[in-house]
């Protein structure tokens, strides 16, 4: 907007965007704020799969993913993408190993959350974005229980997607982010409005 509530609303969002991406250590560019984690989330993962569907149709996610994961992947599955939901231990741990061994020519995603919102495990979201960077094939983390709570550093943890919620730390309801890495092929669910860099 022109007029000066305008302005000063933009100013208060790009401060945001700002604070947020140091927290990250990301650029502010790479912040695309959205109504939620699950539209986080359905963005993440079916945005990635619309833009790179002619490198693979193949996702990798754990078995115990938010609800938002497993129904996006459940829907892509219907649209003819093959989905591996890796299992875990006693622990709720996902094996990296198991990460690099399902990984194929055909894959295009591996989505694992940071932080499990039933049980609280911490996965290992540093190996597991090592194990992606080396095969070339994107990563994502749902990490809604543990932003602001537990350190991230998306470069050394190799993450090109990160999904967080602003309640779940006492923000305001109705707002949410994604982090997408800059050079990240990703496709928009919404079009029209052109804002969060024609991502929303």
């Amino acid at each position: 907007s022109f007029h000066r509530f305008g302005q000063a609303a933009r100013k208060t969002l790009e401060d945001s965007r700002q604070i947020i991406a140091a927290a990250l250590a990301a650029k502010p560019q790479e912040i695309i704020f959205t109504s939620s984690a699950t539209e986080s989330n359905n963005l993440a993962v079916k945005g990635i799969a619309s833009a790179n569907k002619n490198k693979g149709k193949h996702i990798i996610t754990s078995s115990i993913e938010h609800a938002c994961v497993m129904e996006s992947t459940n829907w892509l599955k219907m649209q003819g993408f093959e989905i591996t939901h890796l299992p875990v231990d006693k622990y709720g741990l996902v094996d990296p190993r198991e990460v690099e061994k399902a990984i194929g020519s055909q894959t295009i995603l591996v989505s694992v959350m940071h932080a499990n919102n039933e049980i609280g495990t911490i996965e290992p979201i540093a190996q597991i974005g090592a194990i992606c960077k080396k095969a070339g094939v994107y990563f994502h983390t749902d990490a809604a229980q543990s932003f602001g709570k537990l350190p991230i550093d998306v470069n050394k943890m190799n993450i090109d997607l990160l999904t967080a919620s602003s309640h779940k730390m006492y923000g305001p309801k109705g707002a949410a982010l994604l982090f997408v890495r800059e050079g990240v092929k990703i496709e928009p669910l919404l079009h029209g409005g052109g804002q969060e860099f024609g991502l929303r």
